[in-house]
C-alpha cells in the first residue's frame, strides 16, 4: 500500500515567527512513522513545499521516505488561508496522489501491517461525536460566494477522524477533495475558530460524501479501541504533556531513540548529527 505524509510549512512558520520548527519528539515520531510504514506496509512519500523540503534536508531526513520529497504544495501558499485551514495541505496532497492510497499524519505510527483492515471503499481512524465546540450547526457558517451544501448531504452523520485515511477509488477521492476545497475557498472564516473550519472541511464532509456516493466507510478503531497502542500510536493528544514536562519529554524521546536504534540502526548517524536529538543519547 502506498502511504502519504504531507507537511504544509506555511501554518507552522507563522506560528513560529516565520521559521519552520518541529520539537524533538515530533521529529522522532515522524521518523518512526515513515520507517515503520515502509517496514510493515509499503512505500511512503512526503508531499510538502519548498520550505518544508529545505527543513527536512537540514534535519538529515531527505532520504527518510521511499520516494524523493515532492515540494509541489508550494502552489497552495496563495490559494488558502494558512491559519484557518492549517491542515489544508493534506487535502491538496491527497489530490496529487493516485488511488488506492493511504494518508497518515506525521505523528501517527503503525507498528503492524494494516492490510487486513483495508477491506472497504474508505477507511478512517475513528468516528467523532458532533459536539458543538468542534462541529457546530453548519448553518452558522457564512460564505464569500454563492456556496450551497449539496442537498444529499446528511448532517446527522458523525464526523470521521482522518489522522489515517485510506481511499480505494479515484473518482470518490476527487469528489471528496473537491467538496472540501470548495468549502474552504468559499468560507468567510473571520469569526470561525480554525479548529471548527478545518475539522468541517476535512472530517465532517467525508462521511457525507461517502453516503451520497454510496461508498462504504469503516474505521480502524471503535470508540473503545482508540487508545489501542498495539496497532498504532498517535501522538496528537499527548503533545501538550510533552511540551509541559521536561521529565516526560526526555523519557519519551529516549524511548523513541531506543526503538529507532534497535529497528533502524542505520539512522544513528542522523541522530548523532542533529543537535535537537543527540543530547538524548546520553541517557542510553
Amino acid at each position: 500500500m502506498r502511504g502519504v505524509h504531507s507537511f504544509w510549512s506555511r501554518p507552522n512558520a507563522i506560528r513560529h515567527q516565520e521559521r519552520v520548527y518541529m520539537p524533538d519528539f515530533e521529529l522522532l515520531v515522524l521518523m518512526l512513522s515513515a520507517l515503520k510504514w515502509q517496514e510493515k506496509n509499503g512505500s511512503i512519500r512526503m508531499i510538502t513545499d519548498k520550505a518544508g523540503y529545505e527543513f527536512f534536508c537540514e534535519k538529515g531526513l531527505k532520504h527518510l521516505w521511499s520516494e524523493p520529497i515532492d515540494d509541489s504544495l508550494e502552489e497552495i501558499n496563495q490559494k488558502l488561508k494558512p491559519m484557518s485551514f492549517w491542515a489544508g495541505g493534506k487535502l491538496y496532497a491527497l489530490e496529487k496522489t493516485e488511488a488506492p492510497c493511504a494518508m497518515l499524519d506525521t505523528d501517527l505510527i503503525f507498528w503492524e501491517s494494516i492490510e487486513e483492515y483495508l477491506d472497504s471503499d474508505i477507511v478512517a481512524a475513528h468516528e467523532e461525536e458532533l459536539n458543538d465546540e468542534v462541529y457546530p450547526d453548519a448553518k452558522k457558517f457564512t460564505f464569500h460566494t454563492e456556496y450551497h451544501y449539496p442537498e444529499e448531504w446528511d448532517f446527522q452523520l458523525r464526523a470521521a477522524n482522518t489522522a489515517f485515511l485510506y481511499i480505494k477509488d479515484s473518482s470518490f477521492k476527487s469528489y471528496y477533495v473537491n467538496s472540501a476545497m470548495e468549502f474552504m475557498q468559499a468560507l468567510d472564516g473571520e469569526n470561525v475558530s480554525p479548529i471548527v473550519s478545518m475539522c468541517f472541511a476535512e472530517q465532517r464532509i467525508l462521511p457525507m460524501c461517502a453516503k451520497k456516493e454510496k461508498k462504504q466507510l469503516r474505521y480502524l478503531f471503535g470508540q473503545d479501541q482508540i487508545e489501542n497502542q498495539n496497532l498504532a500510536t498517535h501522538l496528537w493528544g499527548y503533545k501538550n504533556a510533552l511540551l509541559n514536562s521536561w521529565e516526560e519529554r526526555t523519557e519519551f524521546c529516549v524511548l523513541c531513540i531506543q526503538r529507532l536504534l534497535r529497528d533502524f540502526p542505520e539512522w544513528k548517524t542522523v541522530i548523532e548529527k542533529n543537535p535537537q536529538l543527540q543530547k538524548y543519547l546520553f541517557y542510553l
